[in-house]
């Protein structure tokens, strides 16, 4: 899209050029590929239909009784989720553990491969295990009911609540520091007494395709101890069962599982892995070894998607995306911006609005229409600051890039104070439509009344007409994009900034020598 003369990977004026974030767009550990096509699957899923509706009743049946041994078996119990169960009722729990595995069975999990040994609680009392369906906390129910690791909301579901509970679960709610926190705390107190069961973690924190292994959250690995990982594999050739954010809804998952005559799925132990020192005193260099190992049994490479990943890419999908139209890799954004998933939800939605077409890419076209501004040198040379590749469109990993450059800039906030001295030339304090026009015209000279309207129209807050310092600061804090570009325009807009600032200093300082 550049024009003779314009500089490709612009810099974002005063705040220098933008780091470049390389992702891969082309895998996608979020999707399920598997289709239902062809004479075979059609003509096997007619056959095997009353083998489904058996198969249907039986995994239900276990559900329902399972549910009801739990109920019985926690008749009177108190502290359920922060008080380890007497021995007695673990063994009143043990025919619930034979209901997953009916379920499994239900599931066309006849035979379950195992390679290995659990060891010992007392040898390594945590255990971790790559994650791609629901198949995986049934096996891991029936062999361990260890205490796992989960989401809080999980604990509200009918049925499969109550039999949650009983594993002595202990719930995370991801959107709270605290609880977070809390969690970290509860999983090391339960670790160390020998009076629980296995703390069983899945450390990706969501569920993948199981083509790689994506980053390990650390909670498994504060507390210090060892390790023993566990390999989840679903050899498949019709049906993948991974439930992941693009792919089968679970009812559709299991009518499609349940319709094979057999699927495969094996379960390997692995040797007990222990923290070295510094390991102890960093949890995540001892989460990436443990990760590295499982890649490598695995035979998978390892990335930096992330459970934020699978959440932006369930928005996509809402959408009507692709899902790989939210992925960032944000593991690697978190290091480099420490970008909090709300911001990152907060720009996949206003990248997904400039695409119009919702091919899950904004051309510059779509670009300068969603700011509502004119095709000009300017606007061109700030889309080139996103689109460093000069491929005349970008993604959202690109322009989440570009805009967290900006936000978290030490000198973000300076700049958008420049920006507004810019604009309120004769420092009242107080910018009008008039000054806004004028400051407008200045930048883009080609903006026409009705653009200049609408821009003041979304400055303008509870006083109309007028626009203090506070409201064009949230304006510009939401929408960095036009941030960049005065600063753009105006390269030396930070300095200049500065030495006005200095020279009043002086001036000040002077007089009160005087």
């Amino acid at each position: 899209m550049r024009k003779n003369g314009e500089k490709k990977g612009q810099g974002a004026g005063g705040l220098g050029q933008p780091i470049e974030v390389q992702t891969d767009q082309t895998f996608n550990p979020f999707r399920n590929d598997s289709r239902f096509e062809g004479t075979y699957e059609v003509v096997k899923t007619v056959v095997l239909f009353p083998v489904m509706l058996l198969r249907a009743v039986l995994f239900v049946a276990a559900l329902l009784l399972g549910y009801c041994i739990t109920k019985i078996a926690l008749l009177g119990a108190k502290k359920v989720l922060t008080k380890p169960f007497p021995t007695w009722r673990r063994v009143l729990l043990l025919p619930v553990r034979f209901c997953a595995r009916i379920q499994l069975f239900s599931c066309g999990f006849q035979w379950i491969c195992v390679k290995g040994k659990p060891a010992p609680r007392q040898e390594a009392p945590i255990l971790v295990s790559n994650h791609v369906t629901f198949a995986d906390p049934l096996f891991i129910f029936f062999r361990h009911l260890p205490v796992i690791v989960t989401a809080q909301e999980n604990l509200t579901m009918p049925v499969a609540g109550a039999i949650m509970k009983a594993m002595q679960v202990i719930a995370v709610n991801r959107d709270l520091p605290d609880s977070r926190r809390n969690a970290s705390g509860a999983i090391k107190r339960k670790a160390m007494c020998n009076d629980w069961s296995h703390v069983m973690i899945f450390p990706e924190a969501t569920t993948t395709n199981g083509k790689a292994l994506v980053s390990f959250k650390a909670g498994a690995f504060t507390p210090g101890y060892a390790v023993q990982p566990m390999l989840m594999r679903y050899p498949h050739v019709h049906i993948d069962p991974s439930w992941v954010a693009e792919g089968p809804v679970v009812y559709w998952l299991l009518f499609r599982l349940m319709t094979q005559f057999h699927n495969f799925m094996s379960v390997e132990y692995l040797p007990v892995i222990h923290p070295t020192l510094a390991e102890q005193k960093n949890p995540r260099a001892f989460a990436e070894r443990v990760r590295a190992t499982m890649a490598r049994a695995l035979n998978v490479s390892v990335t930096q998607h992330s459970y934020e990943d699978a959440a932006l890419a369930m928005e996509a999908v809402k959408l009507k995306l692709e899902s790989k139209a939210g992925i960032l890799e944000f593991g690697k954004f978190e290091k480099l911006y420490q970008l909090s998933f709300k911001d990152a939800k907060l720009w996949l939605h206003k990248f997904l609005a400039m695409d119009p077409a919702k091919r899950g890419v904004v051309t510059y076209w779509n670009f300068i229409n969603a700011l509502h501004l004119p095709d000009c040198v300017l606007l061109r040379q700030v889309f080139s600051y996103f689109d460093r590749t000069d491929r005349g469109f970008i993604d959202f990993s690109q322009y989440a890039a570009g805009v967290a450059f900006i936000v978290k800039h030490d000198k973000f906030k300076e700049a958008i104070e420049a920006t507004f001295k810019f604009c309120n030339a004769d420092g009242d304090g107080i910018l009008d439509k008039a000054k806004a026009q004028t400051s407008f015209r200045e930048v883009i000279p080609s903006i026409t009344n009705q653009q200049v309207h609408f821009l003041f129209e979304k400055l303008d807050g509870k006083k109309p007409g007028v626009i203090s310092m506070a409201e064009f600061s949230q304006f510009f804090e939401e929408n960095p994009e036009y941030l960049l570009i005065f600063l753009i325009a105006n390269p030396d807009l930070l300095s200049s900034s500065k030495k006005d600032f200095d020279e009043d200093f002086l001036n000040v300082d002077i007089k009160m020598t005087e």
